[in-house]
């Protein structure tokens, strides 16, 4: 296991006639037996879903799976009755557990949907499943707000895995330093704009954009500095 950057334009694509996906890990018909996950984390698809389209009903169990909304409108019903709107900012959990079926739709007419979707590998697979919404996550200028976390606790999704995560949004000219821990793995997700990381080891500082990704498995300290305006997420891993 060694750190590797996710270069954007390298990452699996689907184009139908209302969906266009990247798949930074194996997905549906990419298939990279390099490149099946990090950790926990098993799925990284960026979606763009036209105006009037979405997922059917479909069914997924052991999973947990959380959408990113950076701009758009997502409608969710699942088997279990739960329904929510997602709009812009906002981060929606569906721990699967036993199994689940729901289906995402885009009610817009005419505008697309743009999300990061991010499955987990689940550790209560004996669970019933369970839907959380956290409303503006995401529309933070500036600064690190905690989005999820095996612990329970207000402004916050509590996963059944043992994984947390950062929302992150920084400007140009500020830095934002991260420590690994020794027994732990770090994941870096760029959602948009210019991100520069210095990394040990690493002779250059590395420039990430929009759907770019650093894995680190064994990197102890990364310096974050916006190149323009961006937004992340860090995934602190077991």
């Amino acid at each position: 296991m060694a750190d590797t950057f996710h270069d954007r334009q390298a990452r699996g694509w689907t184009k139908t006639g209302w969906l266009q996906a990247h798949h930074t890990f194996s997905f549906g018909s990419f298939n990279d037996p390099t490149r099946m996950g990090f950790r926990a984390l098993r799925v990284i698809n960026e979606d763009i879903v036209a105006g009037g389209s979405g997922f059917a009903e479909h069914a997924h169990e052991h999973f947990e799976i959380l959408t990113f909304m950076l701009s758009g409108e997502l409608e969710h019903k699942d088997s279990a009755g739960n329904e929510g709107r997602l709009r812009a900012g906002d981060v929606q959990l569906i721990s699967s557990g036993t199994g689940i079926r729901h289906s995402e739709r885009n009610p817009a007419a005419h505008e697309p949907a743009h999300l990061f979707q991010i499955w987990l590998h689940g550790n209560a697979d004996a669970s019933p499943p369970r839907y959380q919404l956290l409303k503006e996550a995401l529309l933070a200028t500036e600064g690190r707000r905690l989005v999820a976390s095996p612990l329970e606790q207000p402004g916050s999704l509590q996963l059944r895995s043992p994984v947390s995560i950062w929302a992150v949004a920084g400007q140009p000219g500020e830095n934002c330093t991260y420590d690994v821990a020794a027994d732990r793995y770090a994941w870096l997700q760029v959602l948009e704009g210019i991100l520069v990381v210095e990394v040990e080891g690493e002779p250059e500082p590395l420039e990430l954009r929009g759907g770019d990704a650093l894995q680190m498995a064994t990197v102890t300290q990364a310096t974050l500095s916006p190149r323009t305006e961006a937004r992340w997420l860090w995934f602190d891993l077991a």
